[in-house]
């Protein structure tokens, strides 16, 4: 079974969007693909949104940017089926190529819930 543990690092300096003294969740992409499961239907949210979200959960004050990016993809190429990504992530997110995704898709089901 692969490893779904949280780390929490306190940041030596800024890094991106978050300061130096913060506290900065490292997540995994189960706990991503969890949380995209959990939005619900008709709702956007941001990937800021979903990091501070994450972060808040596990008693950090935001969650690496970086690492967020990769477990995201990694969530979705894993749990695409499974978990409703569109409310993360517009026809035009970078991921949207790099998955390989159709965007006609992603828009489709995007205006289904009335999203944007």
């Amino acid at each position: 079974k692969k490893m779904s543990r949280n780390i929490i690092k306190i940041l030596e300096k800024n890094f991106s969007d978050l300061k130096a003294g913060q506290k900065m969740l490292i997540s995994s992409p189960e706990k991503i693909a969890e949380y995209i499961k959990n939005i619900p239907e008709g709702i956007h949210k941001t990937s800021k949104e979903m990091r501070l979200d994450l972060a808040k959960v596990m008693g950090a004050d935001n969650s690496c940017p970086v690492s967020t990016g990769i477990f995201l993809r990694k969530a979705i190429e894993e749990h695409g089926k499974e978990i409703p990504f569109w409310r993360l992530i517009d026809e035009n997110h970078p991921l949207v190529k790099k998955l390989n995704l159709d965007p006609k898709e992603i828009k489709y089901m995007r205006n289904l819930e009335g999203i944007d």
